[in-house]
C-alpha cells in the first residue's frame, strides 16, 4: 500500500513562496513594506524613515517592485511607492497554507501530512 505524496511536494506555488521569502528576508525590505502599508510614499520619505542612504533605499524599492510587492506611480520627477496588496495577500495565503503553526500542530497530532 503506497502512501500518497503530500500536497506540498507537488504544489507549484512552493517555488513562488521561496522566491518571495528570499526578497522579503532583508530587514530593510520588511521595514519598507511595513512603512508603505500605511499609504503611498515618495523615495525621500522612505529614506528618511528608515535612516538609510538614497542609493540603498532605491535598491530595496527596486527589488521589491520587481518582485511584485510594490507599485510605483510617477509624478514629474518624483516616484511614489505603495504596497501591492494582492501580491502580499497571495504570498501570505501560500505561507499560511503550508506553514501556519496551528496546521502544523494539527498535522503532527493526527499524523497527517497532506497539507
Amino acid at each position: 500500500m503506497s502512501k500518497a505524496k503530500p500536497e506540498c511536494t507537488e504544489d507549484q506555488r512552493i517555488p513562488e513562496l521561496a522566491e518571495a521569502l528570499k526578497v522579503l528576508c532583508d530587514p530593510n525590505r520588511l521595514r519598507i513594506i511595513c512603512f508603505l502599508s500605511g499609504g503611498e510614499r515618495c523615495v525621500c520619505e522612505v529614506e528618511r524613515r528608515l535612516g538609510i542612504s538614497q542609493q540603498l533605499t532605491s535598491h530595496h524599492l527596486s527589488v521589491l517592485r520587481e518582485a511584485g510587492f510594490l507599485k510605483v506611480r510617477k509624478e514629474g520627477t518624483w516616484s511614489y511607492y505603495s504596497v501591492d496588496g494582492e501580491r502580499l495577500r497571495r504570498v501570505n495565503e501560500i505561507f499560511l497554507h503550508y506553514l501556519d503553526h496551528g496546521k502544523v500542530e494539527e498535522a503532527r497530532a493526527t499524523g497527517c501530512c497532506s497539507g
